[in-house]
């Protein structure tokens, strides 16, 4: 990223020392509240709201719930999010996987607690799909979510490489993360998250088939997040280089396609 890029989340503390790197379960457990929180502000309002609260009240829900998340909790709450940041090298592979195992943690868990608030009740609400009622097609469910991953991905990046405070890339990260809610709302549920997408899937009704459909909401937001890569390489100051896609990485490629060692 740009030389003056603020690493997320930010590597020193309140005395402007550089703490030492934090171990990978206390990683789990930062993602893991983390998207336990989204879940219940955005899912858990759909579902215990009988889906009576307006779309605005949940998109603003879902990104102050992400906010929350990024802002206090130091969690980015999205395997989007978290692949787009290790392509860009702000976190390390082993970094990464504990973000992932964290958040399907969170949602999971997220899930499982609004069910058992809910009465132990299955509900269609607040899960992602296309077939059924008021939804749009495959087609068209796939392009919108690609979209919007890609818009609000690129916001968090240009965030933290203009060396933004943690407390305005949560703020810029949240609104569009609620903007996208906004639109996508009545497209597919809202997704752009695939841990958000999972939970809400393994603990919804049955009638639609959400867990028969997550799979789109979890491979969509996922390339999104690499395809926003390259969205912000257009518009930011860093080059190729500071990506994993560097020349190293395409030597690696080629030496494996073409089976030469050297």
């Amino acid at each position: 990223m740009a030389d003056d890029a603020a690493s997320f989340p930010p590597p020193t503390g309140a005395s402007g020392t550089t703490p030492a790197p934090a171990g990978l379960s206390r990683n789990v457990v930062t993602e893991l509240v983390g998207t336990l929180v989204l879940m219940l502000a955005g899912p858990g309002l759909i579902v215990l709201s009988n889906g009576q609260a307006s779309d605005l009240a949940v998109a603003l829900s879902f990104g102050a719930g992400l906010a929350v998340a990024i802002g206090v909790i130091g969690a980015v709450a999205n395997p989007a999010f978290t692949l787009a940041l290790l392509v860009v090298r702000e976190i390390s592979i082993r970094d990464a996987v504990g973000d992932w195992i964290g958040q399907i943690a969170g949602g999971i868990l997220g899930a499982a607690v609004v069910w058992g608030i809910n009465d132990q009740t299955r509900s269609s609400l607040g899960a992602n799909g296309w077939d059924r009622s008021g939804f749009r097609e495959l087609g068209s469910v796939m392009a919108a979510e690609l979209v919007f991953t890609i818009i609000v991905v690129v916001v968090l990046l240009s965030s933290i490489s203009q060396g933004l405070s943690k407390a305005s890339i949560a703020a810029f990260t949240g609104l569009a993360y609620a903007i996208g809610h906004l639109v996508l709302g009545g497209i597919d549920g809202g997704g752009m998250n695939p841990a958000r997408s999972l939970g809400s899937a393994i603990f919804s009704d049955n009638d639609p088939n959400a867990l028969g459909q997550v799979w789109v909401f979890i491979v969509v937001p996922l390339v999104a997040a690499v395809a926003a890569v390259f969205v912000w390489l257009m518009i930011d100051d860093a080059e190729i280089d500071d990506t994993i896609f560097d020349d190293t990485f395409v030597d690696d490629l080629q030496n494996a396609a073409t089976g030469d060692t050297d």
